[in-house]
């Protein structure tokens, strides 16, 4: 059998995604060399293996000029510019991602936004909400982090930030605090990336969107085995779409509002998922009348309290899910949905797949373990 030689060279801590490339390298048998230090430049001149993933954005790295000669077959992680070696771009889909974001908010209700992006996800961000016709969006590049802290200050409050990833918005977080603002009441954080470590870096616990970074390792591996195997490069790239619901820590609180029986009655939609949850029943609990607990979401959330409890059930059945120690029929339960076929047809209409599809293509879960379930 003959062992493919790879290098994987990424400069960020990308955890997640190394292990999806590590991961199916093993299933390959591949020798994976991770370049990590050293002259970058010399490490690809003296590369005599059989392909490369890269995320660097040295300039004129992969240009024919630098690297001439090489036999070896690339997938980038990061967008190439100029005349370089033939390759096949693999990366989130940024524009996926800002949607998903900007939609995410205007479902909370929010009309003030923050964007800290000097990426086309921060630009979608913006479109979105535009699109939508909500709000103001005020904009910092994080090409200027000096002028983080003055810029959270000048927010109009509450406001909720969009942050390139989960490392810009740890620094919005951290900024918000020493800048004596209140997280999340006054602002809301959200990044990109859930890694679970830099989430709960900060005091408060951030908010992220899943990119599936671990999807992306795998993917990258995948579409270079097929390179070096003959393959020719995809000149339009691919692009993995985001987990279609953010995972939500101390960060951002969906009942953050300035009504404060909607906190009360929503704390309590969420304490009591399991149950049903008549709309009538629920008002009166509150000393509402059924119309004026529509009219009371209807100005907070611009959504029913029909939609909201079904949000909430949702969100709840995607952690149960991640969690991976649940049978579906348990998930149903739990999230208060009355049957199981409920649950299904529900969230495959939400977000295009199956709960067993969505649990599957997590990265934490085999074929085997889906089987036995």
């Amino acid at each position: 059998m003959i062992v493919k030689r790879v290098m994987l060279m990424v400069e960020w801590q990308v955890g997640q995604l190394v292990h999806g490339v590590v991961d199916y390298a093993r299933t390959r048998n591949w020798h994976l060399i991770l370049w990590h230090a050293g002259d970058v430049r010399k490490a690809l001149r003296e590369w005599r293996g059989d392909g490369v993933i890269a995320g660097v954005l040295y300039p004129d790295l992969f240009a024919r000029k630098t690297v001439s000669g090489v036999d070896w077959k690339l997938v980038s992680l990061v967008p190439l510019k100029g005349p370089t070696l033939p390759y096949t771009l693999v990366r989130e889909d940024d524009a996926a991602i800002g949607r998903l974001a900007a939609e995410y908010f205007i479902r909370c209700g929010y009309e003030n936004f923050g964007v800290y992006s000097a990426s086309p996800r921060g630009k979608s961000f913006g479109e979105t909400l535009k699109k939508h016709g909500v709000g103001r969006c005020a904009r910092l590049s994080t090409n200027a982090p000096e002028k983080l802290p003055g810029w959270l200050v000048r927010l109009p409050k509450p406001c909720a930030v969009f942050a390139e990833n989960d490392w810009d918005a740890s620094d919005v977080i951290n900024s918000a605090l020493l800048s004596g603002i209140a997280v999340p009441s006054e602002l809301s954080v959200l990044g990109v990336g859930n890694d679970d470590c830099v989430c709960h870096a900060p005091a408060i616990s951030l908010s992220s969107i899943d990119s599936r970074l671990y999807q992306i390792g795998r993917c990258a591996a995948e579409e270079l085995d097929r390179l070096i195997d003959g393959g020719k490069p995809d000149k339009n790239g691919i692009f993995i779409p985001p987990a279609p619901i953010p995972i939500e820590r101390e960060s951002m609180d969906f009942a953050v509002r300035g009504e404060p029986r909607i906190r009360e009655i929503v704390d309590y939609m969420r304490g009591h998922l399991e149950q049903r949850l008549p709309i009538h029943s629920l008002a009166l609990r509150f000393g509402l009348s059924d119309s004026a607990l529509y009219k009371l979401f209807a100005s907070e959330f611009r959504a029913s309290p029909k939609q909201i409890l079904l949000e909430l059930r949702l969100k709840q059945a995607d952690a149960m899910l991640r969690m991976g120690n649940f049978t579906m029929k348990q998930i149903a339960e739990g999230a208060g949905f009355p049957t199981l076929g409920a649950f299904f047809e529900v969230f495959k209409e939400k977000y295009g797949c199956t709960p067993g599809q969505w649990r599957k293509s997590l990265s934490r879960f085999t074929t085997m373990q889906e089987e036995q379930r």
